[in-house]
C-alpha cells in the first residue's frame, strides 16, 4: 500500500481551489513541468492560467489526489469536507486564520481537523510545497524553475525560511520543500519521515517554532539514524520553549530551549542556530564530505587566510597535526623556498597556479593521516581577476585526495567571495564547496558530532528511542520529604537512616539514630528549607538537637508563618561527602521527560552548573551528561583531594530515573545526593506523583 503521504508529494493529479489569487501558484505549477492533469475550481472563469476551470468541486472530471484550497477560511472547511467526501487523499490549505489568531480561530482549526479526517493536509496557514525530483508545485510563493537528482530536503513551519535557501546563493541541491503552516492535520514530523525514505533525499532539514507530534519526530529520528541520512534542525522561538512554571530548582535552572537540545542530543538531531549554518550543515552533508575525526590539515596560498583558519578550527575542537619525518624532508625538497613545512601550509604565491606542483606537496602532506584537508581562499569579484588562475589550488587538492579517505572541502570565508561556477567547480572535483568561516567551522562540527553520535546510538538500539511515552501525566499531589524518600528508597536510591517524629521527641529519635545528625522540619509545602529556616545540620547532642528544634520554630514562623513545626525528620549525616549533586525529573510540555543533573546543594543556581538530559534515561547516556558538569572534576579528585564514588551517584541517578518514568512522575527533585568517597545518599527530595489508591507513602 503506498504511504498515506504519497499523494501530497507525488500526486498523478492536482486541483486548484480559488480565484485569480491562484495566478502565481497556477504559473509556478506549469513552469515546473508538472505532467498530470491539473483542473482549477472557480465558477467565475473559463480558463486560468491555461487550465480548464470548474464550478465547483463535485464537478470535476476525477478524483484529484491533491487539492490546493486557497479560499477564504470557513469555505476552505467546506471545500476540504468535499474533497475528502469524493475521495481525495491530500490536500494544501493555503486559507490563513486559524489557531494562529486566537480562541475564534481554534475553533475553526477544530472543525477543519474534523472536516479532514484522514486526508493528509498541509496547513492552514501553508504557502505550500514543491518537488524538484518529481517536478510538481502546489506552492504560492516562486522558488525557481528547475530539477536535481539527489539533494536534501526542507521542511519548515512557515515558509520565510524556504525562500532564503533559494534566495540564498549557496549551491544548496534541494529536492523538497514543504512549508507545514499550523500543522493542524500534518506535521512536520510526518512530513520528514516521509521523505527520510526517497533514496534520493540525503538530508532533512527541520525549520520549526513548535511540533505536535514529538512521538512522530522520536520515529523519524530512529529512521534517519537507521538510514544514516541526518535530521538537520533549526529550532525558533527559543525564549518560550524548553520552560516551564514550578516551584523547585529546575524550573530556574533550565534555560530557554534546554529542553529542545536535550531532545536533539539525544535523538542524533543537529541542532543549529542561525539559516547560514543551517545551509551550510546541509550542504555539506548532501555533498557527502564528512570527515571521520578530527585531524585537519588547512592548505592556502595566503598565510593569513590559512592561520586564520587554523584559529577557527583548533577553537572548534579539531586538532592540526604537523607533518613529521620523512614527509617533512619531502615537503623541503617539494616547497617553494620561500617555505616551510608546515600545517597550516602556506605554498606562498611562489606555487600559485601551479596545479602539479601543488598537487605534490597536498599528497605529501596527506600522508600523515588526516580526517579532512580544507583549501581556503576567496574569490574575487568579476571583472576584477582572472578567476581561472583561482582554478589550480583547488584542483591540486582534489587530485590529491582522490581515492584517500579524506574529506575534501574549500572554503570561501567570505560568505559573498565564492561565486556559482566556481562552486560548480569545487563540486565537479568531489570537493564541498564552503561558504563563510563560522557557518563552516559550525558544520564541521556537526557532521563530526553527528558521525559519532550515531555511532553510539546504534550501538545501544536506536528502537527505544521511540518507546517514550510522551503524555503528561495526570496531575498529583506533592509528598513530604519522608514518603518521598520512602518510595525513593523502595526504589533503590540509598537514602540515609532517619526517623520521623514530633518536635518534642526529636532528641530521643536522634540518640536511636546516633550523632551527628540532621533535622528537617517536614511538610509538603516546604520546597526549599534552608530559606525557611527549616533545616540543621551536624547537631552532635541531644541538647543541640533541642536548641536547634526551638530555633527552628522561631525561624519558620518569621519565614513562613502559615507553616507549623508540627513534624520533624531526625536523619544521620553521610560522612566522607566529596561532592553533591542535584537531579531532577519533570514532564516538559514541548519535549516529554526530561531529567536535569547539577552540581547540587543551595548554590546550585549560582553555580549554573547543569545539563539535561532527554529521555530515554539510560546509564551510558547518564554518564555522558554526568561528565559534562564541573563537579565530575570533583568526584575524579580535583587537585589531589579524594575521589568521589562515581559508580554510586551513577546508580543513584539510575534508580532516579527509572522510577519516575515507571511512576509517571509530574515533577521529582533530589537536592544534594551527597556523593561521599565510598556511595551516595539522596538527603533531600521534592516528589509530586498522581495519586494511586493502591500507593501507600
Amino acid at each position: 500500500m503506498a504511504h498515506r503521504l504519497e499523494p501530497l508529494f507525488r500526486p498523478k493529479s492536482v486541483a486548484f481551489i480559488g480565484g485569480s489569487n491562484l495566478n502565481p501558484a497556477l504559473k509556478y505549477h506549469r513552469d515546473l513541468g508538472f505532467e498530470g492533469p491539473t483542473w482549477v475550481v472557480n465558477p467565475k472563469y473559463e480558463t486560468l492560467q491555461g487550465y480548464p476551470c470548474v464550478p465547483s468541486i463535485e464537478d470535476l472530471p476525477e478524483v484529484p489526489d491533491l487539492a490546493f484550497v486557497a479560499i477564504r477560511r470557513e469555505a476552505a472547511i467546506e471545500a476540504i469536507a468535499a474533497l475528502r467526501k469524493m475521495g481525495c487523499r491530500a490536500a494544501v490549505c493555503n486559507a490563513a486564520g486559524f489557531a494562529e489568531t486566537g480562541t475564534e480561530g481554534g475553533d475553526l482549526q477544530a472543525r477543519l481537523v474534523a472536516a479532514a479526517g484522514d486526508m493528509a493536509v498541509l496547513g492552514p496557514n501553508s504557502v505550500g510545497l514543491v518537488n524538484f525530483v518529481d517536478p510538481m508545485a502546489a506552492m504560492m510563493d516562486q522558488f525557481g524553475v528547475h530539477s536535481v537528482p539527489k539533494g536534501v530536503a526542507i521542511v519548515s513551519q512557515g515558509g520565510g525560511l524556504l525562500c532564503d535557501a533559494v534566495f540564498s546563493d549557496r549551491g544548496l541541491a534541494i529536492t523538497h520543500m514543504v512549508g507545514g503552516g499550523n500543522q493542524a492535520v500534518t506535521g512536520l514530523e510526518a512530513c520528514a519521515d516521509y521523505l527520510l525514505d526517497d533514496p534520493r533525499v540525503t538530508a532533512v532539514g527541520l525549520s520549526f517554532e513548535g511540533l505536535r507530534d514529538i512521538a512522530g519526530l522520536r520515529r523519524a529520528a530512529v529512521k534517519a539514524l537507521k538510514l544514516g541520512k541526518p535530521i538537520v534542525a533549526i529550532k525558533f522561538g527559543r525564549t518560550e520553549a524548553g520552560s516551564r512554571a514550578a516551584a523547585s530548582h529546575t524550573a530556574s535552572m533550565t534555560g530557554a530551549g534546554a529542553a529542545w537540545e536535550a531532545l536533539f542530543d539525544r535523538l542524533g538531531i543537529i541542532s543549529t542556530a542561525s539559516e547560514s549554518e543551517f545551509f551550510e550543515t546541509l550542504k555539506l552533508i548532501d555533498s557527502g564530505q564528512i570527515p571521520k575525526g578530527r585531524r585537519a590539515l588547512v592548505a592556502s596560498v595566503s598565510g593569513v587566510l590559512g592561520v586564520m583558519l587554523a584559529d577557527h578550527l583548533s577553537a572548534g575542537g579539531f586538532d592540526l597535526p604537523q607533518p613529521t619525518g620523512e614527509r617533512a624532508a619531502r615537503l623541503r625538497d617539494l616547497l617553494p623556498s620561500i617555505a616551510t613545512p608546515c600545517n597550516p601550509q602556506d605554498v606562498t604565491m611562489a606555487a600559485w597556479n601551479d596545479t602539479e606542483r601543488q598537487t605534490a606537496i597536498y599528497s605529501a602532506l596527506l600522508e600523515e593521516g588526516y580526517d579532512l584537508a580544507l583549501m581556503v581562499q576567496n574569490y574575487p569579484r568579476d571583472g576584477m581577476w582572472d578567476v581561472s588562475e583561482y582554478a589550480a589550488q583547488v584542483e591540486a587538492l582534489g587530485a590529491a585526495c582522490r581515492g584517500r579517505d579524506v574529506a575534501a572541502l574549500q572554503i570561501a570565508p567570505m560568505v559573498d567571495c565564492f561565486p556559482a561556477d566556481a562552486r560548480d567547480h569545487t563540486q565537479s572535483l568531489g570537493l564541498a564547496a564552503m561558504q563563510g568561516l563560522d557557518e563552516c567551522i559550525r558544520a564541521l562540527g556537526h557532521a563530526v558530532w553527528w558521525r559519532e553520535r550515531r555511532e553510539t546510538l546504534l550501538a545501544a538500539g536506536p528502537e527505544r528511542l521511540a518507546e517514550v511515552p510522551v503524555a503528561a501525566p495526570e496531575p498529583g499531589a506533592r509528598h513530604d520529604e519522608a514518603a518521598a524518600k520512602a518510595m525513593l528508597s523502595a526504589a533503590g536510591v540509598a537514602v540515609p537512616a532517619s526517623r520521623v517524629t514530633q518536635p518534642e521527641r526529636a532528641a530521643e529519635a536522634a540518640a536511636e539514630i546516633g550523632f551527628p545528625v540532621a533535622l528537617k522540619a517536614l511538610d509538603a509545602r516546604l520546597l526549599h528549607k534552608t530559606e525557611a529556616g527549616a533545616v540543621r545540620i551536624g547537631l552532635a547532642s541531644a541538647g543541640a538537637v533541642r536548641e536547634a528544634v526551638e530555633a527552628m520554630r522561631a525561624e519558620m514562623a518569621r519565614h513562613v508563618p502559615d507553616i507549623r513545626l508540627n513534624a520533624v525528620l531526625v536523619e544521620a549525616m553521610a560522612p566522607d561527602i566529596v561532592a553533591e549533586v542535584m537531579a531532577s525529573v519533570t514532564h516538559d510540555p514541548s519535549v516529554g521527560p526530561v531529567m536535569m543533573i547539577a552540581g547540587g546543594g543551595i548554590e546550585a543556581e549560582l553555580w549554573n552548573d547543569s545539563t539535561l538530559l532527554a529521555a530515554p534515561f539510560e546509564r551510558a547516556e547518564i554518564a555522558r551528561a554526568l561528565d559534562r558538569l564541573k563537579v565530575a572534576e570533583r568526584l575524579k579528585g580535583w587537585r589531589g583531594r579524594p575521589a568521589g564514588d562515581r559508580e554510586a551517584a551513577l546508580d543513584a541517578l539510575e534508580a532516579l530515573a527509572a522510577f519516575a518514568l515507571a511512576e509517571g512522575a509530574e515533577e521529582i527533585e533530589v537536592n544534594p545526593i551527597l556523593v561521599g568517597r565510598k556511595g551516595a545518599l539522596a538527603v533531600d527530595a521534592v516528589l509530586k506523583l498522581a495519586e494511586r489508591k493502591e500507593r501507600v507513602a
